[in-house]
Parts: C-alpha cells; sequence; structure tokens
C-alpha cells in the first residue's frame, strides 16, 4: 500500500496552494517515536530553565545585597496592593498622596495607570492579611517568570507541529530548544526586571508570557478552532488587556484579523461559524480595559498625560506634552526609538567588572524631537544576538510566498505580536526595561527560526548538525552573559550596602586596575558617565554614576541624583531616637529634630495618630521631590522610634530614612554641621522627646584603598 507522506511529499503543489505538513522519509513515524522525541524536548526545555533559576534568584530576591529575600521590593512596589484594596472597597481610587508623582488626577482623585491584573492576582493573598502588603512584587514577578518559560515551551511545540507535522525531534534539535529556552529566561530583559523588582518591571514581567501565552492559544485556534481554545483565547487576551494596555490592543488586533480570515474563508469554509466567536474574543477584553480606563480617566482610550502629579510639578514634561500635542506617542520619536533598541553595537565594553554594561550615556534623541526621558538603553540586537538573529530568520520564513508545511498560520500571529511592541517605538521615553515588550515577537519568530534550520538540516551530515549546536550554544552563552552583567550594573535604586558589595566586586574581578578610572575633586560633578567612580578630597565621599542625565529634573539635578553613594564620612549619618509619652493625637505643636545651617527637619501633626516630617528652608523652592514625607503612623508610646539622617554636604543632599524607607530625598544648601535638636531634661516632661542615638560604624577603606591604587 503506497503510504499518504510519500504521496504527500512526491505531488507537486498548485500554484495557489501551500505546501503540507514535511513528511519523513518513506514511512511514517510512530507513536513511540513521536513520544521520545516529545520528552526529548521537554527534557531540554526543563534543563535550559534550571540552568538559568540561580542566576535569577539571585537577581530578584538578593542581587549585591547580601542575603537573600524572596520578598525584596523597591520603591515603587506597594502600587498594586494599594489597588487591590481599593477594590475591596468597589472603585479604583488610591488614597491621595500614596503615589507621589506617578499618580494620575481625576475629580479630585488618584489613579495609577498601571493595569489590575496584578492587583487582582494579590487579592487571595491581601484577603486574608495585611502582612504581605508593599511585600508580593518578587514573588509576583517570579511566577510570571515560570510562565515565561511555560507558555514559550508550549509556543514552540505548537509551531513545531504546525510547521512540521509529525516529523520526529532528534537530540541536537531538542538541545536547541533548550538553550534557546535558557537565553529567553536567562539571557534576555527578564534579568533586568528581576533586577529591580518594582511596579515598572512587574508590569512588563506579566506582560511578556501573558502575551506569549495568548498568541499559543490563537493559534491554536487558526490551527482548528474549538471553543476551549476559542475560550482560552478571550481568557488570556482579557488578562494581558487588563495588565498592559498596548499589548493588550496587539492580542485584540490579532483576534480580529483571524475571525476576519475565517469570515471571508481563507481556512475552510466550515470554520466561517468561528468569526463571530473570535469578534467577542476580540472585543470583550478591549471594552473592559475601555471600561477600567474609564472608570480611572474618565476617557475610554489612552491617557491624559496633562493630570498626572508629574506633569504637575515637572517643567520639561509639560514642555515635552506641549511639544508633541498633549500626546506622548508621535511618529517623530521613532528615529530615536529604532536607534536605541536596534543599533548593532549598543553596549559597552571595558576590562572593568563586570565587562559588559549597557552605553554610558542616556540614548540619542534624533531629529530635534522632543522625548520625555532617556536613560543608558543596550540594544536588541547587541545583548540578545540570538533571539534577533533567529527571530530574523523567522520572519523571512514566514512571510516567503511559498512556504512549508501550515507556516503560513504564523503570519497573523507575527503580525499580532508586532502589533503588541510597536507602541513602545512610539512612546517618547527610552529605557532598557522598555526591551520586554519586543520579547513576546521574538519568542514567536524565534521559535519559527529555529524550527526551519533544523528542518534543513535533517538532511546533512551530524556534523553539520553538531556545529550549528555548537553556534547557538556559544551565542545563547553570550546572551546570558552579557544580560547578567547588565543586570548587575548600577541603577538609582540601589542601596549604599549594594554599592559597596558590587564596588568590591570590581576591585576583585577587573581585568583592569579599577583605581586608575577614578576621578577626584573637591566637588561632586552633575554628571558622568555610567559606572563613573568619584573621591571628593580627603575621602569625605566615594561616589558611583549612574549615567543618567537629571537635566530635566533640577530637583533632582541639584541633589546629584545621578549618583549613587558608595561610601560617606561617618559624621554625615544621625540616628535620632524620637519617644511619644502620650497619644501621637495630641500633637499640637511643631517638634524640632535637626539643624543644618539655616535648614531645619522638624515633625508636625498630620491626621489623627499620625505625624509627617519637613524639611524647612532647604535652600531652594523647586516644588520636586517634595521637602515633606509620607504620613508615619505612631501606635505605640514609650517607645523610641528610630529615624536615619544622612547629610552630605558633597552631594548638597539630604536623605531621611524611617527604618529603611525613605521619607525625604532633598536638597539641601550650605555645611551645616548638622546637629540633633536633643530634649534636654524639661519639666513636665514634653509629649515628644529627641534623642541622638550611636550611630553604625561608616568606614572609608574602599576610598583610600583606591586612593592608593592610583
Amino acid at each position: 500500500m503506497v503510504d499518504v507522506a510519500t504521496v504527500v511529499a512526491t505531488r507537486e503543489p498548485d500554484s495557489s496552494e501551500e505546501v503540507g505538513p514535511e513528511p519523513t522519509l518513506g514511512v511514517s513515524p510512530s507513536e513511540t517515536e513521536i513520544s521520545a522525541g516529545r520528552r526529548r524536548f521537554i527534557t531540554a526545555v526543563v534543563i535550559g530553565a534550571a540552568a538559568v533559576t540561580i542566576p535569577y534568584l539571585w537577581m530578584l530576591w538578593a542581587l549585591w545585597s547580601g542575603s537573600p529575600d524572596p520578598l525584596r521590593g523597591v520603591p515603587y512596589d506597594n502600587f498594586y496592593d494599594l489597588q487591590a484594596r481599593s477594590m475591596f472597597q468597589g472603585h479604583l481610587n488610591i488614597p491621595n498622596g500614596y503615589m507621589g508623582i506617578e499618580a494620575f488626577l481625576h475629580n479630585g482623585r488618584q489613579y495609577t495607570y498601571f493595569g489590575v491584573f496584578p492587583s487582582i492576582l494579590r487579592m487571595p493573598i491581601l484577603v486574608l492579611t495585611h502582612r504581605f502588603d508593599g511585600k508580593l512584587t518578587a514573588p509576583s514577578m517570579l511566577l510570571a517568570w515560570v510562565a515565561t518559560g511555560v507558555f514559550s515551551s508550549l509556543l514552540f511545540w505548537r509551531l513545531r507541529i504546525i510547521i512540521r507535522g509529525r516529523t520526529i525531534m532528534g537530540r541536537a534539535e531538542a538541545a536547541a530548544f533548550g538553550v534557546l529556552t535558557a537565553t529567553i529566561m536567562g539571557g534576555s530583559v527578564l534579568l533586568y526586571l528581576a533586577a529591580t523588582p518594582f511596579i515598572y518591571s512587574e508590569d512588563f514581567a506579566w506582560s511578556v508570557p501573558l502575551t506569549v501565552g495568548a498568541l499559543f492559544a490563537l493559534l491554536g485556534v487558526l490551527e482548528h478552532p474549538t471553543w476551549g481554545r476559542v475560550v482560552a483565547s478571550g481568557l488570556l487576551i482579557l488578562a494581558v488587556s487588563l495588565n498592559r494596555t498596548p499589548a493588550g490592543y496587539g492580542c485584540t488586533i490579532g483576534a480580529l484579523l483571524i475571525g476576519g480570515w475565517f469570515a471571508f474563508g481563507r481556512e475552510k469554509a466550515t470554520r466561517r461559524r468561528w468569526a463571530l466567536p473570535l469578534l467577542a474574543v476580540a472585543i470583550v477584553p478591549f471594552l473592559a480595559n475601555c471600561a477600567v480606563t474609564y472608570a480611572k480617566f474618565g476617557i475610554p482610550v489612552g491617557l491624559p498625560m496633562a493630570d498626572q502629579v508629574w506633569a504637575h510639578v515637572n517643567a520639561h514634561r509639560r514642555n515635552f506634552l506641549a511639544a508633541n500635542a498633549g500626546k506622548a506617542f508621535s511618529l517623530r520619536f521613532l528615529p530615536s526609538t529604532l536607534l536605541a533598541y536596534f543599533q548593532p553595537f549598543g553596549l559597552h565594553v571595558t576590562s572593568i567588572f563586570p565587562f559588559v554594561t549597557p552605553p554610558t550615556t542616556p540614548a540619542r534623541v534624533v531629529g530635534g524631537a522632543v522625548l520625555d526621558q532617556t536613560y543608558p538603553t543596550a540594544s536588541l540586537p547587541a545583548t540578545m544576538p540570538l533571539l534577533f538573529l533567529l527571530g530574523c530568520w523567522g520572519t523571512v520564513t514566514a512571510f516567503r510566498p511559498k512556504g512549508f508545511g501550515r507556516i503560513g498560520l504564523t503570519r497573523i500571529i507575527l503580525v499580532t505580536a508586532a502589533a503588541g511592541s510597536a507602541g513602545v517605538l512610539l512612546w517618547g521615553y527610552i529605557s532598557e526595561r522598555y526591551l520586554a515588550d519586543f520579547m513576546p515577537f521574538l519568542i514567536v519568530a524565534g521559535g519559527i527560526g529555529l524550527i526551519d534550520i533544523w528542518r534543513r538540516l535533517d538532511a546533512r551530515p551530524i556534523r553539520a548538525k553538531r556545529i550549528t549546536l555548537g553556534v547557538i550554544c556559544l551565542t545563547g552563552a553570550f546572551c546570558i552573559m552579557a544580560n547578567v552583567a547588565i543586570a548587575i550594573s548600577p541603577v538609582a535604586q540601589w542601596t549604599q550596602a549594594q554599592t559597596v558589595n558590587y564596588v568590591n566586586a570590581q576591585q576583585r574581578f577587573s581585568l583592569g586596575s579599577l583605581a586608575s578610572t577614578v576621578r577626584h575633586g573637591a566637588t561632586v560633578p552633575y554628571w558622568a558617565p555610567a559606572g563613573q567612580l568619584f573621591a571628593t578630597n580627603s575621602c569625605s565621599g566615594l561616589y558611583l554614576s549612574t549615567g543618567n542625565h537629571m537635566k530635566d529634573v533640577p530637583g533632582q539635578q541639584i541633589q546629584h541624583y545621578t549618583w549613587i553613594p558608595v561610601e560617606r564620612s561617618p559624621d554625615m549619618t544621625h540616628v535620632i531616637g524620637i519617644t511619644f509619652h502620650g497619644p501621637a493625637s495630641r500633637l499640637t505643636a511643631t517638634v524640632p529634630l535637626l539643624t543644618y545651617g539655616a535648614s531645619s527637619l522638624v515633625m508636625e501633626p498630620a491626621e489623627p495618630g499620625y505625624v509627617l516630617v519637613r524639611l524647612v528652608n532647604s535652600g531652594t523652592s523647586i516644588p520636586w521631590p517634595s521637602a515633606t514625607g509620607w504620613h508615619v503612623h505612631i501606635r505605640l508610646l514609650q517607645r523610641k522610634y528610630k529615624m536615619t539622617v544622612i547629610t552630605d554636604p558633597n552631594m548638597n543632599q539630604i536623605l531621611v530614612t524611617w527604618y529603611g524607607a525613605k521619607l525625604i530625598g532633598h536638597y539641601i544648601g550650605g555645611t551645616g554641621p548638622a546637629q540633633v535638636a536633643v530634649t534636654t531634661g524639661a519639666t513636665p516632661q514634653p509629649l515628644v522627646s529627641v534623642a541622638q542615638l550611636p550611630t553604625p560604624a561608616s568606614p572609608v577603606g574602599i576610598c583610600r584603598s583606591l586612593l592608593r591604587g592610583s
């Protein structure tokens, strides 16, 4: 009997017909052989994910901090929790003042522009306890990372079935998919997101797996529509739409395209009945997104950028909106964003550990456009070459006029993924984390590219397969190395402990002399390239630059916000003990805490049971950053509350923290000295007493060793 696969293989296709699934030669593979290939694939992707788990967890939980913390977070990291608490009460507005400059004002209330999906995800925990409020960002991102691996693997397997049918997967091909999985999970921008677990990273961390999951489900509908696949598509697109709007719009466009594909009979005529369900899959999530947007901002689509608190306090944001007709999206941004994200050499290579970093200066603005913000940003081809090259190969393969198998089905999926990525190219803001918006497209296109490469290698000698696998392994290893290096490089959110450990590692592991790169002077400059160390005279301070240019944020520029302190002279730090001898609700007068020249740090009454800390006469009238801290709840009497105040004349900065949480970061003029307003033995005992507590040791050994080395 003639084998059907042989007939399909030998029949010449009509010019208007797509070639059918690629057959094996001679005989069809048995179920045992197919199952063996599936097991190889599963084993390879699990090993690939496991290989990068330790570096990912170290980024997420520790990153130079000295000890792992599965609940590690970086401010702002509580917006989703606050939003969830509001949703329990039947609304979306968050208590005024809790979101700072990120809040959007509407009808006297404040809202966050971040989606509701991560808030919904938290609700089963938050409904039971307040213990984890503000501590769920890292666990949420870990769950998103696992979901990325799962959905990517499922997508790869479905793509291979659609493109190559029942061909057997060999060991080398399975290993290549394992390397691709490791590259996605540990050799991509996902590591950079994990390094700074706050809301901005969590937003992207969930956008990637939810979008990939929606693409996987839509591809299943194209392959063989069933009610289960249609419903799964709708739920995943709904989740995407409630998490990140641009990605949700892309998936909505994809569902509409598939519905139209069915409606116009591009597939079998019997599939026309699925057009209306696909229309619902597109429209329902879109309307849900519109409903949330309307509830927050009074408009169904878009963001009222002028209503954000940041636009009220920052002149450059207002200039940015005025230059772009009030919009944050524009085609005029394309030259700048394309250059930043797609330049082939968007990396900085140096002999100083970690050897590979993003460019040391903010992304360049091209063509006279006015952008909101630009940061030092590494490019996609330079940091993720395996995904980029496979993605280029897969895109060309999918859109060839006469494709093999049913590869034509992937074209709509690629268009869908591209539509979800397009928003970041039109957005007037350039940052490393925005590379995550390209990940769903790269995952789909990269999977297609790898499948096609191995299809072409099937008839080649084993040596060709080994060489190809070796190249894939080396390229994937570079991706992992480069993205680990980028993720461990300094950002503004680092603590001083993280910075100290990082510089110590630079001293140990650098190939060149770290000491020879240190700049010296009496005054810290307002800006320096990323990674630059600066030592003030007599080692009163050692500082590390992030490379961020704060010229458009004068309040941060004058306090040298581009610099992270590595070491400071011990006399800059003051620990203040504050004891309440009666209820905080009885506080009616201002309590002096510390003076610094003409400036004063004081405590004032706030709402009943709360107090606030304010810096008076700082030396500047710039409205932001605020000279007033958030409200502190005083629960216990006769307890010595601890506040740490750092007055740094090298940076003209005062930093006030309450048990490690930042209350105030502000400019402070003059040279001091700082004096704690200690309460003397007064009769009767005052409501609040202030004491100066011992200051932890703060050596400047790194600075001195670097100066000796230079």
